[in-house]
């Protein structure tokens, strides 16, 4: 496990930008096209953003978010449209997750065989996910996977009692995220110093995903010297 340890929020946003651009010229040197899972939140959106003003070509690179909430498709509340509304050019390269219907299964289901048709089976995948950087709550949780919560083994599970609203969600599993080469995680504020600690001692949900090859921590000083 690697960590970065930065000035702030927004020389983390800065650092993380360069080494994605980096990262992303590399990956080119042996393969055509990429897979990335992007993360919502306040520093998920505020990554894209970053992305969107750089120069960096992003032909050829899947983007997914790592889980999305189960509203309209034109609700602000969708990582996707909070997305668009900070870089209207990833449109281009975003793999959306479906509209919202009266059936959260179906559409689960749904989502979980186009992921199958791109990657494979999840339990013997064709291909990696090239890099999948996620957030974490204040509860230790990532994309939508929540403490005390099973799942099942599929690509995409469903959450219907979110514990922050909207209350139904689809996200990537914990055996989907871990077939990540690169895991980067996105951590910043005092206030999540309590559940890094949990994670480090491998605890939460966020311990229970690493990357195949990487897993590194971008933090700013404020979590980081509260530990």
């Amino acid at each position: 496990m690697e960590k970065k340890i930065l000035e702030s929020p927004e020389a983390l946003i800065a650092q993380a930008t360069i080494d994605f651009a980096e990262l992303v010229g590399e990956i080119r040197k042996s393969k055509s096209d990429l897979t990335v899972l992007l993360t919502g939140g306040t520093l998920g959106i505020e990554f894209v953003a970053s992305l969107g003003q750089t120069s960096l070509d992003l032909s050829n690179i899947h983007f997914i978010f790592g889980d999305e909430r189960y509203v309209p498709r034109d609700h602000a509340d969708r990582n996707e449209n909070q997305a668009l509304a900070a870089f209207p050019g990833l449109e281009s390269y975003l793999i959306r997750y479906p509209e919202a219907s009266e059936d959260l299964e179906d559409t689960r289901q749904g989502f979980s065989l186009e992921l199958e048709n791109l990657l494979g089976p999840i339990n013997r995948p064709s291909r990696q996910v090239d890099l999948t950087i996620l957030g974490m709550g204040p509860d230790g949780h990532i994309a939508s996977l929540f403490p005390g919560v099973k799942h099942q083994t599929a690509w995409i599970v469903s959450e219907d009692n979110s514990p922050k609203p909207p209350s139904k969600r689809l996200s990537f599993s914990y055996q989907a995220l871990n077939n990540s080469e690169r895991v980067w995680f996105l951590v910043a504020g005092a206030g999540k110093a309590d559940a890094l600690r949990s994670v480090y001692a491998g605890e939460l949900p966020a311990s229970k995903v690493q990357g195949l090859s990487e897993t590194r921590w971008y933090l700013d000083k404020e979590i980081s010297d509260a530990l």
